[in-house]
């Protein structure tokens, strides 16, 4: 549809209506055509196949959710896409000793921190070119602010296939996640695992990304 068509269909003024266009296409919601106009994003088709097929994500994850956080003692973590950021949607405590205090249920990470927003951005264009234009915080000494530092961040995510962070977000936090794919590979949600950094290290590492990213991929498939 062109700006004329949806501004015409919304009621809006042709200027709010652009302005919140943009807004969805920053999101990926929907993408700019070849013609000029709009047309639906992959992110919200990809969602809105498992709303069809009356799959409740969070609670079609919450069984991996639990395994993960018994076999590694971490906490497991879900979360989708949002407007600015990536919203936890569920999560899972283990049994090591530090919780990650202060995300619940709708808590908004920034998409430039933390393992589980990063690989969100990592296999989406769209929000990697949002994220990339826009303002980045330093949360601690570690966080990648710097445009061809995160570009070659993201780069390296998805070739790896997963993102690893070390007290970019949180001092004391390490974390590991791996995307969950829908069939385009448009990027639905992430599962990732948080807890002491110093556990993100060495062979516990290694089985912490294996375990990751084999459920990521198992949970994609499913949906």
């Amino acid at each position: 549809m062109t700006l004329g068509e949806l501004t015409a269909g919304s009621g809006y003024n042709k200027t709010t209506t652009h302005r919140l266009l943009q807004t969805l296409v920053g999101v990926g919601w929907l993408v700019r055509a070849e013609g000029g106009g709009y047309r639906l994003g992959g992110q919200l088709l990809a969602l809105g196949g498992i709303a069809r097929a009356g799959i409740d994500l969070r609670a079609e994850a919450l069984p991996v959710l639990r395994h993960l956080a018994h076999e590694l003692g971490d906490t497991a973590f879900l979360m989708v896409p949002g407007r600015v950021g990536a919203v936890m949607i569920e999560s899972v405590v283990g049994s090591n000793p530090l919780q990650v205090h202060g995300l619940t249920a709708g808590s908004i990470l920034p998409y430039h921190v933390a393992a589980g927003p990063v690989v969100l951005v990592a296999y989406s264009p769209e929000l990697e070119e949002a994220v990339l234009a826009g303002d980045r915080v330093a949360y601690t000494e570690h966080t990648v602010c710097d445009v061809e530092a995160l570009r070659t961040r993201l780069a390296e995510v998805r070739k790896a296939g997963y993102a690893v962070s070390r007290e970019d977000y949180i001092v004391g936090v390490g974390a590991v996640a791996a995307p969950v794919l829908a069939a385009d590979g448009t990027p639905v949600a992430s599962l990732s695992m948080g807890g002491p950094v110093s556990q993100f290290e060495g062979e516990r590492l290694e089985r912490a990304i294996g375990l990751v990213a084999q459920a990521a991929e198992d949970l994609g498939r499913h949906l």
